[in-house]
Parts: structure tokens; sequence; C-alpha cells
């Protein structure tokens, strides 16, 4: 590293003399005042300058509304990733509604920041230019991609677990008006407006489109019979069977041919994939924690999903058939880690 002072004039520096003459001690004092009175006024500029810059900082930080709450999740960077995906989930810093906020960050873990409060339950709209949620405790509501412009568009206390529709038209989600124990739970649609509420199925949670619309799957009990149905969208259809043994919170794939879901294993929530007519039943994760809320990127190549493998929970990756998972971010406890799938848009 260069020395600050080798460009500085030669101040007080000794010069050869004759005979016995002393040298005067004068310009070596007044040199030694002047870099004092250089540095002091390099400091004070320098403070300053910091000063002025953590204000804007400031500024910058209120304005955009990038300001977090609670720990900041640690978001380890993967290499080669676009960017251009990006995935919603929920956080949870405790057990007041204040506490439960949606953050986005890109699929390559990258630019994560809160985006919402009290809220969870998040879904793309199909463009990405949109964003429905759970408001924790009031219902429904949409905003803008960048959390701007919230609007209720139902005001029911449990409406959770939403699915938008491809088409971009409706809002599937699961509804309990009634909070009473043992009150039914069903499955609804809702415009992206507010308007024509309608039901699609009679006891179902968790619902998830087929890329067509035409269909839906969710999971349900049918007698002692529980697990992963399918029904038509349209209504009117009480379903049939894909898979049992408990399977609960499905994807569909994006080709319309697999759908990835959690079922306990010893006790243990592990996720799995079965084709739509029921064949093909594959154990993608194992182990002796949960993997649950899984959802597939747009192209169907990865699945995205949720553990606290490692200590912690975090969100992970990995191929469609299982292979390779890896960990994009860590510390993002989940609001309702049970029952809410990831978010991914386009």
């Amino acid at each position: 590293m260069a020395n600050v002072f080798d460009n500085m004039p030669d101040v007080g520096k000794k010069k050869k003399v004759s005979g016995a003459t002393q040298p005067s001690r004068t310009p070596l004092l007044l040199g030694l005042l002047a870099g004092c009175l250089v540095l002091f006024l390099c400091g004070l500029l320098a403070g300053g300058g910091y000063w002025l810059w953590s204000l804007q900082q400031g500024k910058v930080a209120t304005a955009t509304g990038n300001t977090n709450s609670g720990t900041n999740p640690v978001l380890p960077i993967l290499p080669g990733g676009s960017g251009k995906t990006r995935i919603a989930f929920s956080v949870e810093r405790g057990g007041r509604p204040e506490d439960k906020f949606v953050w986005v960050m890109n699929a390559d873990g990258s630019d994560a920041k809160q985006l919402l409060t009290q809220a969870s339950s998040p879904a793309f709209s199909p463009d990405g230019s949109l964003i429905a949620y759970y408001h924790w405790n009031d219902g429904i509501y949409i905003a803008n991609a960048d959390g701007t412009h919230p609007r209720k568009i139902l005001g029911e206390s449990n409406a959770k677990y939403l699915a938008w529709s491809h088409d971009g038209k409706w809002i599937a989600f699961s509804s309990q008006p009634s909070l009473q124990e043992n009150a039914p739970i069903n499955i609804d649609a809702i415009r992206v407006d507010g308007s024509g509420r309608r039901l699609i199925v009679i006891g179902g949670t968790q619902p998830t489109w087929s890329p067509d619309d035409k269909q839906i799957a969710f999971a349900t009990c049918r007698g002692p019979d529980c697990g992963i149905y399918k029904a038509s969208s349209a209504g009117g259809d009480a379903g049939t069977k894909i898979v049992g043994e408990l399977g609960s919170n499905p994807a569909w794939s994006p080709n319309g041919n697999t759908i990835v879901y959690q079922a306990d294993v010893d006790g243990v929530k592990q996720l799995f994939i079965v084709n739509v007519d029921g064949t093909g039943k594959k154990q993608l994760t194992s182990g002796t924690v949960p993997h649950v809320g899984a959802q597939w990127s747009p192209d169907g190549s990865a699945i995205y999903y949720r553990s606290p493998e490692g200590g912690s929970w975090g969100i992970w990756r990995m191929n469609a058939d299982g292979s390779n998972p890896t960990r994009i971010a860590n510390d993002v406890q989940p609001v309702d880690w049970a029952y809410e799938r990831l978010a991914l848009s386009k």
C-alpha cells in the first residue's frame, strides 16, 4: 500500500549545515503544526461526508418502504441464477398479526426484501404484475407486485391458502366463514375485482389449478380416505382421489402431468410427486425434519420448498426429480408451515 505521506512537501526535513551552526527548529515545528492541521481538516470533512451519506441512505430506505422488521434472512446468492423468477414467501417473527410478513426475492436467493406486513399465503398473478395474499385477520387483499396500492377484495377472517388461476380471472381459496369448532372448510373462488364469489368444492383446502384451469387439485377427506383429490373448477363435483395416505398441499406442474405434494413418513412430512392419474408416485425428500410448501418453477424443471434442515427454517431448490437440493435462504420461519405454499412468478 502506498504511504499517504509520500507526496507531501519536504516540510521540516533536516538540511545540510556547515561547521558548528545548529539547525533552526522553527521549520520543523511549523511543519508538524501544518501536518496536524491538514489531518484534522481531512478527518472533519470525512466525518461530515459520512454523516450526510448516512442521512441520505435513511431517507432512501424510508421512501422506498424497504425497512425490515425482525431479523433479515441470510441469503447465499447461487451462481448462474437469472434473477428473473421471483419467489414470495411468508416470514413469522412472533405470534401477533403484526409479526407476520410477506417477503420476496429472486429465485437465485438475491435481492430479498420485505414486501407486506400482517400478511401470509401469497400468490402471484400469471403475469407477475400483482400479488394476492391473506391480510391478518381481515381477508384477501391484492397489491401490485412491488407491494404498492393494496386493496381488499374479500373481508373474511379465515380465507387463506390462495391460488391464482392461469387466465388471471379467479383466485381460489380455503373458506371457513364460521369459526365454530368442526365448521366445514370449503374451496371457493372469487374474481380479482372481488365480485362473483362461488363455491367450487364442499370440504376441501389448499387448492391448485390445472394449467388449463378446468380442474383443481386439493386436500380433503372423503370419509376415512384422506389425501389429494381433483375436481372440476366449475363446481358441483365432489372430486376423485389421486393419492391417499394423508397427502396435502398439492401443486400442479406447469405441463399438467404431475402433482407435487407432502405426506407423512414416520410422522415427518416429506415431498412426493405423482402423476395426475395416480400412477408413478415417487418420494423426493427424506430425513427427520419436514420438507413442505413445495411449488414448481415456471418451466417445471425445479421444485422450491421449505425445510428446517440444517437447524433453521430455510427455502430450498431441487431438480424436479429430487436431485441436487440447495438452500437459497436461511432464517425464514414460515407463518403456517404445514399449509402454505411458496409463490413463484414468471
